[in-house]
This record gives structure tokens, C-alpha cells and sequence, in this order.
């Protein structure tokens, strides 16, 4: 869906911010050279491999990044042209394609890194890609009061020797949960750190666990009390027990006796692989459901967390708006705040209750409407229409 002719939004000359306070806690010494970075790459690709290897792990980070693409984005803009063109350009970027990795890099690292590439010859001064770069190579640069005034990627990694600096017009930078002073954003799989660390301890566990235990172990005794049995006997016997495949039959003479070991197996594997599974589940911010579980829950509950888990979303899809709109929309268009990228609705729920609000406001006072026709089509994402004033104030 897409939607053209609203107000068009002010943006306030306010320049670059001048700030008078600090980010965190000055050091004088001369050991700040060698003291600890805010984030280490060593750290950085434990979270990577976490996530690459981490069945339930990717599957909760991957559907934040679906569940704020599934229902599309539009351009909305009063100029129809200008939104057209706008929409194109960004097409050709693949725009869904920056936002889904933007997302995935923001939640495994806390930021996400993306130059915006220039082109060559007459379009040296235009953005013909934006092209994904690791998270675990950058560093924010920024000024004494915390502002950032460029980025630095390291091409050796962790050696920290060989870099090139970028200005920050260079770097599209994705940064969705933050702590006041930090420089860089939070990441989700590190927080969830030691609940994801528990499960993949708790999952090898209970596979040593079934390997060890899940097939039955004999015990065979040969011979009768005082009898000296040949070392060979009991080798060939014990060849032939660990021979033993499903369904297969045990014959022997009646100076043998075989009894099982561990006929019990291995109990309760479910409640322990499901404890960690909920566990992370909480840690990562996603309903039980997406992770396979919740199938003991009532379709109440299970609402309740999938309605939390929406609202998220949105405030999430409000944060990529403000981030996209300001650093790539608006050097697209060359002019600030006349366009902006906005995504449809995650909920179609959330679509009907707001169109029966904004019925009943209209239906309230038959005789002096509440609010004017360009009001609800405002509220609504509807073109408005310009020529038309009904006179009410909204």
C-alpha cells in the first residue's frame, strides 16, 4: 500500500547538535591506549558463530527481519512525482534486501555497516548500492562528547594495523537497542548469551546422554560358580553382544545368562530441552511458538504473546523509518523531510480497529462532527484531499 498527498512534515533547522555533557567518564591517563575497547572482534565472531550455528538462535533473529519486511513499505510524500522516482531509485537499491541484513547485523552485533557506494564518471556524486559490510570490522569514531564523526574498518580483523577511516556520509549505520553513553548499540544474542550458551550445553547433554543410555547394555554371564571360563569364550561372547542390531534374537546354552542394563533409558529429555528452549525464548524477545513450542498454552495466551511481540515490531519498524529516512531518503531526494519510507501495518487488526475509531468519531455528533474528513484520511494513510475544507479543526 501506498500513500501519497499527506501533510507535509517540518523539518526543523536545528543544524548539528553542539552537546555540553559527556557519554561516560573521562580517562587522563596515558594507559587509555591500551585499555579495552567497548566491544573486542574476538567477542564479535563468538556472537557471529552463535548465530550461524544456532538453530533456534538464527530462526528468533530472522523473524524480527520478517516480521518487519512481511507486510512491504511505501513512499509517502504529497509530491506524487518525486515519490514515484523515489520508490524507483529505491527498487533499484533493493531496499528490502539493506533492511533485512540491517536488521540480522544490528541484533547479532549491535550495529549494522553499509556503504553507500557512489558511482562512476557523471553519477560519481549519486548512490548507485548499498553493500552490506561485516559489522565485526568497524569501529564508531567519535568526538569527545560522543558525537560520531566517522567509522574506521579494519581489514586485518582483530590486529587492528591495516584500516581505512569512512565519513559517516559513506556509511549507512543501523543501530536498533542502545544504553545511554554507549557508542555502539546492543546486541541481542549477546544479552541472550548465557541462556543460549545454556541450551547448546544442556542439547549435547542429553545427546551424550541417549547416545550412552538409549541403547540397551548387556550383561552376560558365562559359565557356572567356580567354573574357569577361557579369556576367548568371553571375547567371542562379547563380540556377538556388541554385534547386536533392532529385532534381533539372543540363543544360548543355560550356563548363560544376559540381562540389560539402562532398560529405562533416558527420562525427561522434553522438560529439560523445553526449559532452556523457554528460557531463550524470553531472552531473545520472541513468542514460545516461533521457536516450536506453546503447545501447551491456551490460543489466549498464545495471542497475548504474539500481540506483544507486534508491538515490538512496530516500535522497531518506527526506529528503521527515522534511521533510512534520515541518512539515505533524504540524500536521494535532495530534499529533506518532502519524502519518507514508511512500512504498512504488521497487524491488519490493528488496520480495522483504527478505521472503527476513526468511524466513530465520525458518527459521534451527526449534526457538528467531531473532526474533519482530512483528519480521518490523515489518520487513515488516505490521499487527501487538498481542495476540499470542511472547516473543522483536527
Amino acid at each position: 500500500m501506498r500513500s501519497v498527498g499527506l501533510a507535509r512534515r517540518l523539518t526543523l533547522p536545528f543544524g548539528k547538535a553542539k552537546p555540553r555533557t559527556f557519554p561516560s567518564a573521562q580517562r587522563k591517563s596515558v594507559r587509555d591506549l591500551f585499555s579495552r575497547r567497548d566491544r573486542s572482534y574476538r567477542e564479535l565472531v563468538e556472537l557471529e558463530t552463535r548465530y550461524l550455528q544456532g538453530g533456534p538462535v538464527r530462526e528468533a533473529i530472522d523473524a524480527y527481519a520478517l516480521m518487519v519486511l512481511s507486510n512491504g513499505w511505501y513512499i509517502d510524500g504529497e509530491d506524487e512525482t518525486l515519490v514515484q522516482d523515489t520508490e524507483d531509485r529505491l527498487n533499484e537499491l533493493d531496499l528490502s534486501g539493506s533492511l533485512w541484513q540491517g536488521i540480522v547485523d544490528s541484533l547479532v552485533f549491535g550495529d549494522a555497516f553499509q556503504e553507500l557506494a557512489p558511482g562512476a564518471g557523471t553519477r560519481s556524486d549519486e548512490i548507485v548500492a548499498i553493500i552490506p559490510r561485516p559489522a565485526k570490522m568497524f569501529d564508531i569514531l567519535t568526538d569527545q562528547a560522543g558525537m560520531i564523526t566517522g567509522y574506521r574498518q579494519f581489514r586485518d580483523g582483530g590486529l587492528r594495523e591495516d584500516y581505512i577511516d569512512l565519513d559517516p556520509r559513506d556509511i549507512l549505520h543501523i543501530s536498533l537497542f542502545h544504553v545511554g553513553g554507549s557508542r555502539y548499540g546492543l546486541s541481542l544474542i549477546a544479552s541472550a548469551k548465557d541462556d543460549i550458551d545454556r541450551d547448546t550445553r544442556m542439547i549435547c547433554s542429553l545427546v551424550d546422554s541417549i547416545e550412552a543410555h538409549g541403547k540397551p547394555r548387556y550383561h552376560a554371564r558365562v559359565g557356572q560358580p567356580g567354573e574357569d571360563v577361557s579369556q576367548a569364550v568371553l571375547d567371542r561372547i562379547a563380540d556377538q553382544l556388541d554385534d547386536l542390531q533392532t529385532n534381533c534374537e539372543l540363543v544360548t546354552c543355560r550356563d548363560t545368562e544376559i540381562t540389560v542394563l539402562d532398560s529405562a533409558g533416558v527420562a525427561n529429555t522434553k522438560v529439560y530441552s523445553d526449559l532452556t528452549i523457554q528460557r531463550m525464548a524470553c531472552a531473545l524477545g520472541v513468542p514460545e511458538e516461533i521457536l516450536g513450542l506453546g503447545r501447551g498454552s491456551t490460543e489466549a495466551t498464545a495471542s497475548v504473546r504474539q500481540r506483544v511481540f507486534e508491538n515490538k515490531i512496530g516500535t522497531i519498524q518506527k526506529r528503521l523509518e527515522r534511521i533510512y529516512n534520515e541518512q539515505l531518503i533524504d540524500r536521494l531526494t535532495g530534499r529533506p523531510g518532502e519524502v519518507r519510507l514508511k512500512f504498512n501495518d504488521i497487524s491488519p487488526e490493528d488496520e480495522l480497529r483504527e478505521v472503527q475509531y476513526v468511524t466513530a468519531v465520525l458518527n459521534a455528533d451527526p449534526i457538528r462532527p467531531l473532526a474533519s474528513r482530512k483528519w480521518a484520511q490523515q489518520r487513515l494513510r488516505l490521499p487527501v484531499d487538498e481542495e476540499e475544507d470542511d472547516g473543522f479543526a483536527f
